[in-house]
């Protein structure tokens, strides 16, 4: 089902300098319960009823009709006369339904303190045992304590009619209300879920719930990207970053390597040795000594102290690092350069859109004869659909510097991207659904693509990349290959194997193998958020809630945006939210016998 999402964005998720900037719009991985929402036309909040209430099937017994709470009114009795025409007196609950009469008119009339005090003279004269009046009592007088904005009072009120009666969905939906009123969002979403059970996952009900979720996610996604100090970054996270920097005055820098090498006196050797090694914390270390101790290459070791903490997500400082660059004058145009695209990824990182294409055209007037800069702008357009602006800066990239290999292979794969587009919408729209396996343009395009890769064999984006254009159009054994291919030139990289395991899951429809390779993955980068955002939405699937929770917290501690982790807390939530209420209703299945089959007739959305 994913392979068949893969869109041009896809094709870069996981390109070389461009690892930084995946927030959701360009997600790497799109076979996600969020998008899952949308595959079946509801939201996301409430899709994860449906994954982890499969397996209560067994615990219930044969469906039963469930009848809502009725809300007429109590037939009233003409008062009875005996033989010696006295009055018999009402009843207690004839009493009760009385004061709740009197009390909807002044309700109605909007006097709503004079209604709480007819809906507590229902209440104190109704027997206690009575669960089909006296929840309609409390829920009558929550509705009035509400209009009162007492929302305390209001889900003590629901609160007790729920006791009486757990299927009560009035009053669910206000406790609800109250408790977002209250700022209390997850157990507003509790009550939430438990109202989409009852309402049968009705579009309107889980609507709510997903807009709740949102709540909860974004408040505690801001919390966390507040407060967190930094992030773990793997040797093979930070060689994709800078592989796509020709340029870079110390990446692979054979030049800049030799003349630290002379100076005695400066520690960059030893920086550099200790970030090819990947000992990045002792790098800043040893780069922090370099500015304020030897000082012997303070701008270049202010390049790479503040390239790591930007790829660490310390921010603040990256961006100390970068402006000081900026502003000496003593700094070259290529260094000035080589820091403004560095910048343009800490931008998007934090979805400074504006602020990353302004940095670009800086860094252009500054250095116009840097490839790197047209290159990496080349992907982010192609990354926001613009590919017209794309194709000119990969042109321009490949006029400074014709053997520029990711330039060549960024480019004919976006070619290729909208050729296919445009044949799927002429067969579709002359409706000719057979013209794409015929088409002799097809074949030429393909031949093409397979041609560049044996000419960058060397590469293993392009294996990567064919293979997911492969994938997308059912060519499942095909990509197989060439994803094998790719992992055997870069054994290390978790992404490929999360792409490859997605591959095989949506050719053979199982799980067993695929999870082994996400497992791999995790095992092999413990670092990569997608492999555990991947197997975490796969747990779900397959009803083993514990893992998935485990897997999200893990990704959430490692997504480098704002907006993706928000995402993340709200699979978070709505997982865990699910386990709860799950184990509330397994606990006591006799009881819970009418919500049980309720969720037992919705089949088919598994």
């Amino acid at each position: 089902m994913h392979s068949k999402l893969i869109s041009s964005k896809n094709l870069i998720a996981n390109s070389p300098n461009l690892s930084l900037i995946r927030a959701d719009e360009n997600s790497k991985f799109e076979f996600k319960l969020w998008h899952l929402g949308v595959l079946i036309g509801v939201p996301s909040a409430a899709i994860l009823s449906y994954f982890l209430y499969k397996k209560l099937n067994q615990q219930t017994k044969p469906k039963q009709e469930v009848t809502k709470k009725s809300e007429t009114k109590q037939p009233e009795r003409k008062t009875e006369v005996n033989e010696n025409k006295k009055p018999v007196p009402l009843t207690p609950l004839e009493i009760a339904v009385d004061k709740k009469n009197q009390g909807n008119k002044h309700f109605q009339s909007k006097d709503f303190e004079k209604a709480v005090e007819c809906y507590t003279d229902a209440i104190l004269n109704c027997p206690a045992d009575d669960t089909n009046e006296l929840p309609k009592f409390y829920q009558n007088r929550a509705a009035a304590y509400d209009n009162l904005k007492k929302y305390e009072k209001v889900v003590e009120d629901c609160s007790n009619a729920l006791n009486l009666d757990p299927n009560y969905e009035k009053a669910l939906s206000r406790r609800a209300k109250a408790y977002e009123s209250l700022d209390k969002l997850q157990e507003a979403f509790e009550d939430l879920t438990s109202l989409c059970i009852l309402q049968k996952f009705s579009s309107s009900s889980m609507m709510v719930a997903d807009k709740m979720v949102k709540k909860i996610g974004e408040k505690m996604a801001a919390e966390i990207f507040r407060t967190r100090t930094g992030l773990p970054i793997s040797q093979h996270f930070v060689n994709n970053f800078f592989v796509g920097l020709n340029n870079d005055l110390i990446f692979k820098n054979a030049e800049f390597y030799e003349k630290v090498k002379e100076n005695e006196k400066s520690l960059m050797k030893l920086a550099i040795e200790e970030f090819n090694s990947g000992d990045y914390s002792v790098c800043i270390n040893t780069c922090s000594k370099e500015i304020d101790e030897t000082r012997q290459f303070v701008l270049e070791a202010k390049n790479l102290r503040g390239s790591l903490y930007m790829l660490k997500c310390q921010y603040k400082e990256a961006r100390s690092d970068f402006d000081d660059i900026l502003k000496d004058e003593n700094a070259s145009g290529r260094l000035k350069s080589n820091t403004y695209i560095k910048l343009t990824a800490l931008n998007l990182q934090n979805g400074e859109e504006k602020e990353a294409f302004e940095n670009y055209e800086k860094a252009i007037l500054i250095d116009p004869s840097n490839e790197d800069i047209y290159c990496n702008r080349a992907q982010v357009f192609a990354m926001k659909n613009r590919f017209e602006d794309s194709f000119k800066d990969f042109e321009k990239c490949l006029e400074l510097k014709s053997d520029h290999k990711i330039a060549k292979i960024q480019k004919a794969f976006f070619e290729f991207r909208q050729f296919y587009a445009q044949l799927t919408m002429y067969a579709q729209a002359i409706q000719s659904p057979n013209l794409i396996h015929e088409s002799k343009e097809l074949k030429n395009e393909t031949n093409k693509l397979e041609n560049l890769i044996k000419e960058f064999s060397d590469v293993p984006e392009a294996y990567n990349l064919y293979a997911q254009i492969l994938s997308e159009q059912e060519q499942y054994e095909k990509a197989e290959n060439y994803y094998k291919i790719a992992l055997e030139k870069d054994p290390q990289n978790a992404a490929l194997m999360v792409q490859r395991a997605l591959n095989i899951m949506t050719w053979t429809n199982d799980f067993e193998e695929p999870i082994k390779m996400l497992n791999q993955a995790i095992e092999t980068d413990q670092t990569c958020e997608f492999a555990l955002e991947t197997l975490a939405t796969i747990e779900i699937q397959r009803g083993n809630l514990p893992r998935a929770v485990e897997l999200f917290e893990k990704a959430i501690q490692l997504t480098r945006s704002e907006e993706s982790m928000t995402n993340l807390c709200c699979m978070l939530v709505g997982a865990k939210t699910q386990f709860k209420v799950l184990n509330k209703l397994s606990q006591n299945p006799e009881a819970n016998l009418d919500i049980l089959n309720k969720i037992n007739q919705n089949k088919g959305f598994y």
